[in-house]
């Protein structure tokens, strides 16, 4: 759907279903240099369960306009307002990755907003590496194709795929070619700058759940765990044989993780 947040053209995905009035939301919310690609799989189910979908690219990816913006808080208002403009009072918010951090900041925000969050492959805390910031901004495709390297696990470089004729290294760089000149580095800023977030995490009062991947080279294992642990009211899924992108790796594992979720704690 396209739509104006903040008088900017604005789009997201909705899983191929329109809006109605009484369903429960889920907001997707991606991660730093992709866009609402990465959750074709997880919107599409849950708009066919019953859930009004938004996964919005952010401003200066893909379909939306404007500028990237830096910092995940002026990214988390950005959200909020992305939201309202849909009529969307609450939601349950899943973030991958630095999609994470900004469902964090959604939370601490306008707390009475979130019904529960998913974290996907994420943490309190990203650090990135100042040379691949300095590479994404001097040479923005060697920092697609190094970030898609080590973002997948072994079986997603042999190219083993749940999506029938997908790659998935070339879909990933692809994708990531979609957006808008620097937005990369922008979003690796945004994620590198923000050092709140186990503060806040230990302050939700809603749901949580963390799945994470056991071979994730982009945030870690151990990382993730220190964000769960924080949590105050959380589950954990780690799931084994997958890289940093499990939303495309392991779509179904995600989705039946995200089922449970929303029928066990949400809508219980």
């Amino acid at each position: 759907m396209r739509f104006k947040v903040n008088g900017v053209p604005t789009y997201a995905s909705t899983g191929g279903r329109a809006h109605e009035p009484r369903q429960p939301w889920i907001v997707f919310i991606h991660g730093a240099g992709s866009n609402h690609l990465a959750w074709l799989l997880q919107t599409r189910s849950m708009a066919y369960d019953g859930y009004n979908v938004l996964a919005p690219d952010l401003p200066g990816h893909n379909l939306s306009g404007g500028e990237a913006i830096p910092g995940v808080a002026a990214e988390a208002e950005w959200l909020l307002a992305a939201m309202d403009a849909v009529g969307c009072e609450k939601a349950v918010l899943c973030g991958h990755s630095q999609g994470g951090l900004i469902a964090l900041e959604a939370a601490r925000l306008a707390p009475e907003r979130v019904q529960g969050i998913v974290f996907v492959a994420s943490a309190a805390a990203i650090p990135v590496n100042p040379s691949l910031v300095e590479t994404a901004q001097t040479a923005e495709p060697r920092a697609f194709a190094a970030m898609t390297a080590w973002a997948h696990g072994p079986e997603a470089h042999m190219g083993d795929n749940t999506w029938p004729g997908g790659h998935h290294i070339f879909f990933n760089i692809d994708t990531m070619g979609l957006n808008r000149k620097g937005a990369l580095a922008s979003d690796l800023q945004s994620c590198a700058a923000y050092d709140t977030g186990l503060e806040t995490a230990a302050s939700l009062k809603c749901p949580t759940l963390c799945v994470f991947a056991k071979l994730d080279k982009m945030t870690p294992l151990k990382s993730g765990m220190k964000l769960a642990e924080a949590l105050p009211d959380n589950e954990l899924l780690v799931i084994e044989d997958c890289g940093h992108t499990i939303p495309t790796e392991r779509p179904r594992e995600l989705t039946a993780a995200l089922r449970r979720f929303l029928f066990e704690r949400i809508r219980a």
